[in-house]
């Protein structure tokens, strides 16, 4: 019996053993694994403290390369030097820092003597206006610390020794949302740490363009006078959102809304993703008169961007509110767009290129010609199309020998700087219209005439003024920008 004792002693000492060795080793793969043994940093720029869900170098901490945005022009390449990271902060708590990591080196960045708030004054025009930080990037412990808990947007450029730091509250923006191109509709979102999730419902989006965008801003910038190289100056970076609900990209294209309805829109930060995004039809938009009662162009092409100094109503067609025509001065350069009311919303330009002059309605600008000079501009809401072409005009009239169209001999000359017409004429009613491709109304609809020196034009009013003429030879000078007429 003391023998079997014995034998069932060794065995059990042997198991235990067995146990704690096998015990040891899975410690020690499981703390391998979980990644507790500090690895090696690699080396980069990282936002760490304790406002952060970072307190150790993590690779979702890392700033990331961003693409630099300069004045006029963009330069779709990353700046090498600019770097930038979206991140939940809370306020106070010790705040941050920015730390360089390269190799053994480690030079932690924080808050400056002259880091400060930008103040109302000092925003540019097209910056963010929920708070905007910016500062020489100095060699300091002293952390950066935010007034409120929210997501912000760290920028840093290596080379200018530059910080900026943005609040960031996102909302959807474009002529397909209720606020145009000049205000977001706000978007709201609880605090988190890990993960930031912006909502708006019940937005009533036109078939037009959006974007998401951040503060009411458009860009951040460093200065305006850095040479960036491809011959184009300044540092900026985007605070937009573009390109499509499920592929976003900085500063990327416009979105293009297709269904006229109502939706919920929702935006999501994760720490170490990046942004997500979804577009919900929760219903169906209420009725809306078929067109505008008015339209107007825009653009530097016809004048300027700038609603408050760019008054270009287009002529309506009488019976047809479907048809808008104007006949603009232009100068070989620029672009232009259409909008049924002075302000950003509604707008729209074209798509794709020009067949005969006529262009599919889209979102993009539409380019003036080449050539300087007198173009008629048609809009053509019903079918959808937008058609350039030289300045088609002719007399009609008693004057001009009755009353047929669009008749080649009394088709006005255009060029680039008059629209004119050298002719004998009857003793009778001077008239005039104009004629297109998509123009499609009887003559009369598109009429108008010379009264007292200015051009006067039918619209959907009734029947005009008649002007009468003397038989003989006359000379008519039409000028469109002034809205000037002359009959000699």
């Amino acid at each position: 019996m003391m023998k079997m004792f014995f034998l069932e002693s060794k065995f059990r000492t042997l198991l235990l053993l067995t146990f704690i060795l096998s015990s040891l080793f899975t410690i020690s793969c499981n703390k391998d694994d979980d990644g507790t043994t500090t690895p090696t940093t690699e080396d980069g720029i990282y936002i760490k403290g304790p406002a952060t869900a970072f307190t150790d170098f993590k690779t979702a901490a890392l700033m990331v390369k961003t693409r630099n945005e300069v004045l006029n022009a963009e330069v779709a390449v990353p700046r090498e030097s600019l770097l930038e990271l979206y991140i939940p902060i809370k306020a106070g708590s010790g705040g941050f820092n920015i730390v360089q990591v390269s190799g053994a080196t480690k030079t932690t960045y924080g808050a400056g003597t002259d880091f400060a708030k930008v103040d109302s004054a000092g925003l540019d025009v097209d910056e963010p206006k929920e708070g905007l930080w910016k500062g020489n990037l100095v060699e300091t412990t002293a952390p950066f610390v935010v007034p409120e808990d929210g997501l912000y947007h760290v920028i840093v450029d290596l080379v200018l020794k530059k910080v900026a730091i943005a609040r960031v509250k996102y909302g959807v923006i474009g002529g397909a949302t209720p606020g145009g191109w000049s205000t977001n509709t706000p978007m709201t979102a609880a605090f988190n740490l890990n993960k930031m999730v912006f909502e708006v419902s019940d937005v009533l989006m036109l078939k037009n363009d959006w974007k998401f965008r951040y503060s009411n801003g458009w860009k951040i910038f460093f200065d305006k006078t850095t040479d960036v190289g491809f011959n184009k100056k300044g540092v900026s970076v985007n605070t937009n959102l573009g390109g499509a609900v499920n592929a976003l990209v900085a500063g990327g294209d416009n979105i293009s809304n297709a269904v006229y309805a109502i939706y919920k829109f929702t935006l999501t930060y994760e720490v170490g993703k990046g942004f997500t995004a979804t577009q919900e039809k929760t219903g169906e938009g209420p009725t809306l008169a078929q067109y505008p009662e008015k339209l107007y162009m825009i653009g530097d092409g016809v004048g300027g961007w700038d609603w408050a100094t760019i008054d270009l109503p287009m002529v309506p067609v009488h019976s047809h509110p479907e048809l808008f025509w104007k006949i603009v001065k232009t100068e070989g350069t620029g672009a232009f767009k259409f909008a049924p009311g002075r302000e950003w919303k509604g707008d729209f330009g074209k798509t794709g290129s020009a067949t005969n002059g006529v262009f599919a309605k889209g979102s993009d600008n539409v380019d003036v010609p080449a050539a300087a000079g007198f173009y008629l501009v048609v809009v053509n809401l019903k079918d959808e199309t937008i058609e350039v072409v030289p300045a088609a005009v002719y007399g009609i009239g008693d004057c001009f020998g009755g009353y047929d169209p669009a008749k080649a001999e009394n088709k006005f000359n255009s060029d680039a700087s008059s629209v004119s017409l050298t002719k004998a004429l009857l003793a009778g009613d001077l008239r005039f219209h104009v004629a297109a491709s998509t123009l499609k109304c009887d003559w009369w609809q598109s009429e108008f005439m010379v009264l007292n020196g200015k051009i006067e034009y039918r619209g959907t009013g009734n029947d005009q003024t008649r002007v009468n003429v003397t038989a003989g030879s006359h000379t008519i000078t039409l000028d469109f920008k002034a809205n000037t007429g002359s009959v000699n």
